[in-house]
C-alpha cells in the first residue's frame, strides 16, 4: 500500500484548517470587541445555540463561559421552539452559531430573543443571511471551503468557530476579572486544577 497519497491529502487539509484559524485572528476588529463587552457585561444569562457541529461548538462555548464564572448554558434550537425561549429576559444574550445562517429554528430563536429584549450575537459564514439580519452583532467566519472535508464536511469551519469562541471566552473572562484560582474550588480534579496550583 502506498501511504504517501494519504499523508499528502491529510497535510493539505490540516494546513488549510490552520489557515482558516489564522484568518479568524486576522479579521478581529471592533465587532469582536463589542461582542466581548456584551458577553462580559451581561446582567442576565448567556445562552448559546446551534445545530449539528455548530451545536457541538455552541455547547462547548457555554461550558467554557460557565467555567469562567458566567451564567451560561446551551439551548438546543429545536427545544427553544417548544417553550424554553419563554425564559429569555431583557439583558440576556444569545450567541448563535450557524454556518449558512438560514436554519429556521435558530433564526426563530434569535427573533424571539430580540422580541423579548435580549441581544443576539451570531457567528456565521454569511453575515448577509437572515440570522445576520436578526443579530445585534455579527462575527463573520472565514468561508474557507478548502478547509472543509472534500469541500463539504464541516471541518475547518468548526475549528474556526471554536477558535473564535475561545477568543470570546478568554477576553470576556479577563474583562470580568475572573480569578483562575477559583478553579481549585470549582474544578478540583484533573489536569486543570493541577496547572492552577503550580
Amino acid at each position: 500500500m502506498n501511504i504517501q497519497p494519504i499523508i499528502d491529502t491529510t497535510k493539505t487539509l490540516l494546513h488549510a484548517e490552520a489557515r482558516s484559524i489564522d484568518a479568524v485572528a486576522d479579521q478581529l476588529g471592533a465587532d469582536f470587541v463589542a461582542a466581548v463587552q456584551l458577553v462580559a457585561s451581561c446582567p442576565g444569562v448567556i445562552m448559546t445555540t446551534g445545530s449539528g457541529t455548530s451545536g457541538t461548538i455552541a455547547r462547548r462555548l457555554a461550558h467554557l463561559l460557565a467555567t469562567c464564572g458566567m451564567h451560561a448554558f446551551f439551548v438546543h434550537p429545536a427545544d427553544a421552539l417548544h417553550g424554553p425561549s419563554a425564559a429569555v429576559a431583557p439583558g440576556d444574550v444569545l450567541i448563535a452559531l450557524s454556518k449558512a445562517g438560514k436554519s429556521a429554528e435558530i433564526n426563530h430563536f434569535a427573533r424571539v430573543t430580540r422580541e423579548r429584549g435580549g441581544k443576539v450575537i451570531s457567528l456565521t459564514w454569511k453575515p448577509e443571511s437572515e440570522l445576520g439580519a436578526l443579530s445585534d452583532i455579527v462575527l463573520a467566519l472565514p468561508a474557507a471551503v478548502d478547509a472543509e472535508g472534500e469541500g463539504v464536511l464541516p471541518f475547518g469551519s468548526t475549528l474556526a468557530a471554536g477558535a473564535l469562541c475561545d477568543a470570546i471566552c478568554l477576553a470576556a473572562k479577563n474583562l470580568r476579572g475572573f480569578d483562575l484560582t477559583t478553579l481549585t474550588q470549582t474544578h478540583p480534579s484533573g489536569a486543570t486544577a493541577e496547572l492552577v496550583r503550580r
